[in-house]
């Protein structure tokens, strides 16, 4: 029995990490002299014989090599022994996302000939993009395409193999597709000899999911055990006082981040699954400006996060956030890894989640077969069956669209007589022209039954009082949000509806704590409490659009600036 050497699942790369095999010149480009000499003004040359390794997988703080004389190999060390996945000549360089965040190496490098190279270090590396926009628009482009060829070609020390049943399965396929970690994965559900493949690692079936990560077996890991051994995010130091602490990473949290960076902010991320928030499961978003063609929410997301990192945005991932409090003239943000982060200001973007239907018995089925979102992960799931979608908003078209491309049917339940008020017309529009898409309204989803799997749906229609049942075996949930607040202190003021109110939005007794610190007034993102900020779907009175939370990302970042330096 042998790891089969391809996933014989779902094999086939994301939509946005697909494309990269023609683009051969911009995934190794040649450097001219003067480009070279640029990295040698930030680095120093170095030396290694034939094959000496340079760094090896699990490395963190990779330099970047721009090789001179020789070659250098990037080797994918997994299950399958060793294999070189591309050879650097003269003139090209290493290195992809991770080299600029400094996070864990996912390839080791290998010297080939007698090698000589310039090694320029992370901290060098970022002020030189920053300082050399051309060379640092060339090196940036180059390392995405890079990380997008690892993802469609599963190259990386990560295998995963579970049940596409289990919801454990599910959560981990799902922190590592959203957070771009190039990995294989294992159908327990097809692959062949199931008790000899888990024999091989000494796990019982029980024990599954397992992941195989950097030569170590993790028998259904929590996320953050599995972050841990991936290297996603640097250990927080105590040591450090941030300027800024955003709590989130949604389309808000990254747009701070990126605009507070950028103007020499020392800024950290603490986000509890992966960049993007809501928006970052979203198939296609076709109204957001720039971008006619439309963009998936993980290619937004992923860009996003890499120039938030190239200004130097600290990210920690996966981090669930505990408490805010205050101590003397700073914020600290207690985390669950019992990780503290000191910040002169936090930025609160933890965004929304949305509600459960009340049906008896959903809980078994969440994550599993009952879904909160409509992502490439969870079309692969639904392959040529029978789904639900539950709501009317935008959400729920977008959804119902992109399902429409997979599920043998979709069927969209709204309580309302129709969508006209709820959803865009060309939502709306492309609904009525999909032959396998049928809205019912006036209709309410009342039970789902099955035993290990979700097998049945039924709904009742509220004006004829008709009941239907369907072999629906996913359903994807989009009735209404809620905030994300539940770790706040509850002196930090609210909504009728949970989100956090801001400046003007405060009443004047809501404002006794802020006034505590003086006479000022709370700024126009500021909540009752002084330099802690809320933007994005979190706030009070928001319009719950990507473009607005990237607006808010962008306008609190003045705000900042004024409460720093009060």
């Amino acid at each position: 029995m042998s790891i089969p050497e391809r996933p014989p699942y779902d094999s086939a790369p994301p939509p946005w990490a697909a494309g990269t095999e023609t683009r051969t010149h911009e995934l190794f480009p040649k450097l001219n002299e003067a480009q070279l000499n640029v990295l040698r003004s930030a680095g120093t040359e170095q030396r290694f014989s034939h094959g000496e390794w340079l760094w090896q997988v699990g490395n963190r703080g990779t330099p970047l090599y721009a090789v001179l004389e020789g070659a250098i190999d990037a080797v994918r060390r997994d299950v399958h022994g060793d294999t070189v996945v591309a050879t650097f000549l003269p003139g090209q360089f290493t290195g992809e996302t991770t080299t600029m965040a400094g996070r864990a190496s996912l390839v080791s490098g290998r010297a080939r000939g007698d090698l000589r190279a310039i090694a320029v270090p992370q901290e060098r590396l970022r002020e030189l993009m920053a300082v050399n926009p051309e060379l640092g628009e060339l090196l940036m482009q180059a390392f995405i395409l890079r990380r997008m060829r690892m993802i469609a070609e599963h190259i990386g020390p990560v295998t995963l193999i579970g049940s596409r049943y289990a919801a454990e399965t599910v959560r981990l396929r799902d922190f590592l597709t959203r957070n771009g970690t190039p990995h294989e994965y294992i159908d327990l559900e097809q692959a062949e000899d199931v008790e000899g493949l888990l024999e091989q690692f000494n796990v019982r079936p029980d024990e599954t999911p397992i992941v195989l990560c950097n030569g170590r077996v993790l028998r259904n890991p929590t996320l953050e055990a599995l972050g841990e051994c991936l290297g996603t995010s640097n250990p927080v130091s105590e040591e450090t006082l941030y300027d800024v602490a955003v709590i989130g990473a949604g389309p808000a949290g990254l747009g701070a981040a990126v605009y507070a960076s950028s103007e020499g902010l020392k800024v950290i991320v603490l986000e509890q699954l992966a960049p993007g928030g809501q928006a970052g499961t979203s198939s296609r978003i076709e109204n957001y400006l720039g971008f006619p063609t439309g963009i998936s929410g993980q290619a937004l997301a992923g860009r996003a996060w890499g120039q938030a990192q190239k200004f130097g945005t600290e990210f920690a991932i996966p981090r669930e956030v505990k408490t805010v409090s205050s101590a003397a003239t700073e914020l600290r943000v207690a985390l669950s890894s019992n990780e503290t982060v000191r910040a002169r200001t936090v930025v609160i973007a933890s965004g929304v989640v949305y509600r459960q239907p009340g049906i008896p018995g959903i809980e078994r089925f969440i994550g599993g077969h009952v879904h909160f979102s409509a992502s490439y992960l969870e079309s692969l799931l639904c392959r040529g069956e029978e789904v639900a979608v539950l709501g009317g908003g935008n959400s729920a078209g977008q959804a119902a669209v992109y399902l429409s491309g997979h599920a043998r049917h979709v069927y969209i339940l709204v309580r309302a007589a129709g969508l006209a008020d709820s959803m865009s017309r060309y939502l709306i529009h492309r609904i009525e022209k999909t032959p396998n898409i049928t809205l019912l309204t006036h209709t309410e989803l009342t039970a789902l039954e099955g035993e290990a799997t979700l097998e049945r749906a039924r709904w009742r229609n509220s004006v004829t009082g008709e009941e239907s049942e369907r072999p629906v075996h996913h359903v994807f949930v989009f009735i209404g949000a809620v905030p994300c607040t539940d770790y706040l202190d509850a002196t930090i003021a609210r909504d009728a509806h949970g989100f956090i109110k801001t400046g003007a939005a405060l009443s004047e007794a809501e404002r006794v704590r802020y006034k505590g610190a003086g006479d000022a007034q709370p700024r126009s993102l500021e909540t009752s409490w002084p330099k802690v900020f809320a933007i994005g779907d979190v706030r009070s009175g928001s319009l719950k659009r990507v473009a607005s939370a990237v607006g808010d990302g962008a306008a609190v970042v003045a705000l900042l600036h004024e409460a720093l330096q009060s």
